[in-house]
């Protein structure tokens, strides 16, 4: 088991990447928070998964999944992603596959109160790269919680947006010189072809 585990961390370099929130309810016309100007990243999502899956780099969704209506998120938004329903499921454009890993969060912090940590412990992650909707709340929550836990942190910037573009293009600059790398897509891909 500990020798299979060292194979893998050397054939992926530790690195995992974590799709945030690509849901339905946030992108689908029919969704209760919809963002259409959100749904512009998904190509870009589709060929960073791609590249991880081709690299041999865990593919985590960390999703938004609420229980009832007292998570704070549903107090401030109203109910969304209720677990077990059509909102809380990934977009049919990014569906998870057979080996693909999904978290569920109740807070815009993807380790907060999750198994994430203990998942990306066991996968031997060294990196994450973050990608997903919004930038400046759940992705920028998520990758400081990934900061704060010791992993390193690449998130890409034309892999992430939200609805109010200020809000944006203001956190990009906090995500280098803050949390880690801010890498454009192509960027990656160069790095890790």
């Amino acid at each position: 088991m500990g020798e299979e585990k060292t194979k893998k961390e050397n054939a992926n370099g530790g690195v995992t990447i974590l799709v945030i929130d690509m849901l339905n309810e946030y992108l689908d016309p029919k969704g209760k928070i919809y963002c259409e100007e959100c749904r512009e990243i998904i190509p870009n999502i589709k060929r960073l998964i791609k590249l991880g899956r081709g690299r041999d780099f865990p593919i985590v969704y960390v999703n938004t999944s609420h229980i009832n209506d007292k998570d704070p998120e549903t107090e401030k938004w109203g109910i969304h992603a209720l677990r077990g329903t059509w909102g809380a499921e990934v977009i049919p454009e990014l569906k998870p596959k057979e080996n693909d890993i999904v978290v569920l969060k109740r807070t815009y912090d993807g380790f907060y109160n999750t198994e994430l940590e203990i998942t990306l412990r066991s996968l031997g992650t060294k990196t994450v790269v973050t990608c997903g909707i919004h930038t400046h709340v759940c992705v920028l929550m998520t990758s400081l919680g990934a900061f704060y836990r010791g992993f390193e942190v690449i998130t890409i910037e034309d892999c992430m947006t939200t609805g109010y573009k200020p809000n944006h293009d203001s956190r990009l600059r906090f995500y280098e010189t803050h949390v880690g790398e801010l890498l454009k897509l192509n960027e990656f891909i160069e790095r890790f072809k």
